[in-house]
């Protein structure tokens, strides 16, 4: 406890912060880190008073500063919590256009090829033993959507979820939260690519050694082997739906082209 107040009196004297300000910082670390994640409740004021080491008015202060800042939400009578728009920070028009237009899902994937790839580079030599336990148990309950191939919009939930949790063990702030932000988009992204993805007869064989080589690549802490597994999914993901479209290109030229012959005869 002496060491503590001592630590925050030279922080005081240093940065010239109050307690209360230094508290709401710490807060808003653990919040950036996804120590503390969208809508989640903080524990009692009595509790978290404790493990801070700070008086229970001081905390009160702490938590009025994030509340002004729209990171917490206290409810009357129901305790304090992490506010539960966080994710949905990028929210200009764009995001909604990348979402409805399918035309656009090359430049999604494009941008997954780079979050995803160095999310995975990270999380090999960052991630731990909870961490990735995590990203196997999401692992196996993406593979057992996949291997069903009966609901591409429950499947896609469960992809996202397991490329979110190796974002969240490569513990970049910068990299988990851009993701975070535009998690929406990848997740009608996903939704539209498995819904095109299995028509392909054994997809969901190639798809899971894939996810399984990402997965075996971080638990060994071999970084490069993770990038370029992550790099080699997306660009499966990438050339199927590319020989897709151009299938669809020539069937609908045919199409055409025996709509006007017909109409001459």
């Amino acid at each position: 406890m002496l060491n503590t107040l001592t630590s925050l009196n030279n922080i005081i004297m240093k940065n010239k912060l109050t307690i209360a300000e230094i508290v709401s910082n710490q807060l808003e670390d653990m919040i950036a880190e996804g120590s503390l994640q969208q809508g989640d409740q903080l524990p009692s004021e009595r509790i978290l008073a404790e493990r801070l080491e700070v008086s229970r008015p001081t905390l009160r202060e702490a938590k009025q500063i994030l509340i002004s800042k729209g990171l917490l939400k206290s409810h009357q009578g129901g305790g304090t919590y992490v506010t539960s728009s966080l994710n949905s920070s990028i929210s200009d028009p764009l995001m909604n256009l990348l979402k409805e237009r399918p035309e656009f899902k090359f430049d999604i994937l494009e941008l997954r090829h780079t979050l995803d790839s160095e999310a995975a580079f990270l999380a090999a030599s960052r991630a731990t033993a909870t961490e990735k336990e995590n990203i196997k148990e999401k692992y196996d309950i993406m593979v057992g959507f996949h291997l069903k191939r009966e609901d591409h919009v429950a499947s896609a939930l469960a992809d996202i979820n397991f490329h979110l949790s190796i974002t969240e063990a490569s513990h970049n702030i910068a990299l988990l939260h851009i993701t975070r932000s535009i998690y929406d988009v990848l997740l009608t992204s996903i939704e539209n690519n498995l819904q095109y993805l299995y028509t392909i007869k054994g997809v969901e064989k190639s798809l899971t050694s894939q996810h399984k080589l990402i997965l075996d690549s971080i638990i060994k802490g071999d970084s490069e082997a993770a990038k370029l597994a992550a790099k080699t999914h997306m660009e499966f993901v990438n050339k199927s739906l590319s020989e897709m479209n151009k299938d669809k290109e020539r069937q609908e030229r045919f199409l055409h082209h025996s709509s006007v012959l017909s109409e001459t005869k």
